[in-house]
């Protein structure tokens, strides 16, 4: 099934209680989650991401900072790659250009960077952007990444009223897409994976502590358990395998998540 991936950096859980999110809510109730999923070390945005779609550690998949030119290992494989070796049609949106190397070249049916110091509100328009590809051109995988909140707890701190807002802001770009799917009636097409790749505590996510390493991780779709509590750990290494598994492709071999089964409404 179609699965789009979005990550919301610096999500704190406790934050989504502070927040008004009747997006992220309705996605809570309607869908399969836990607010208790772990993040890996070191908790940075780049090596985050590199372990979400390789299912590695940061230590085994070699992106160890924020780095403009990664240097992978050769056993990390990206859950892009994967699904295009399978004939799957794949777009990212991003704001952050760095996020060009989470596939290789010719992985990417469609890539939309606007990068997030760019535009006032750059949340809001890279979440119209993949609606509008959603809807017209129907990938099988989509990653869209809202940047806002990160920035927002960076500067203001995270759970200070900016940072509160930069959620409210992100909620409603998850809005825009999830209406724009509803009004089009594709809702039935499309599984959504949320979650985060780090908290934050002050002005910093540098140290592995509970506010840091703590996010949460939602699954919401047509096949996917309402009102269900996830009872397993999750690590956001079980990603890859769990979007795998929901587009019927097999996980690559080197990966080190799961596929969380429990999720889905025929296990």
């Amino acid at each position: 099934m179609k699965t789009i991936l979005m990550v919301i950096d610096g999500c704190r859980p406790d934050a989504l209680s502070q927040a008004t999110t009747p997006s992220i809510d309705h996605m809570i109730k309607n869908g399969a989650s836990t607010l208790c999923a772990v993040t890996v070390s070191p908790p940075i945005t780049l090596p985050v991401h590199f372990s979400i779609f390789t299912s590695l550690s940061p230590t085994a998949h070699g992106v160890l900072t924020n780095t403009g030119s990664p240097s992978l290992s050769s056993e990390a494989r990206s859950l892009i790659d994967i699904a295009k070796d399978f004939g799957k049609t794949t777009a990212s949106f991003y704001g952050w250009e760095h996020f060009r190397n989470l596939s290789t070249p010719g992985a990417l049916d469609h890539s939309h960077l606007t990068k997030s110091s760019s535009v006032e509100n750059c949340d809001i328009e890279i979440a119209e952007a993949a609606a509008s590809y959603l809807v017209s051109s129907l990938p099988d995988f989509c990653f869209v990444y809202f940047e806002g909140t990160d920035m927002a707890g960076h500067e203001n701190g995270w759970m200070s009223k900016e940072y509160l807002e930069a959620i409210e802001n992100a909620d409603n770009a998850v809005g825009i897409i999830m209406e724009a799917l509803e009004r089009n009636k594709l809702f039935a097409s499309f599984n959504i994976i949320l979650l985060s790749d780090h908290g934050g505590i002050g002005k910093q996510h540098k140290h592995d502590v509970k506010e840091v390493m703590t996010v949460p991780w939602i699954a919401y779709g047509h096949g996917i358990k309402a009102q269900h509590r996830i009872k397993h750990d999750v690590s956001i290494l079980d990603t890859a395998p769990t979007i795998a598994m929901l587009m019927d492709i097999p996980a690559h071999h080197s990966w080190q998540g799961c596929a969380i089964r429990e999720v889905k409404t025929n296990t």
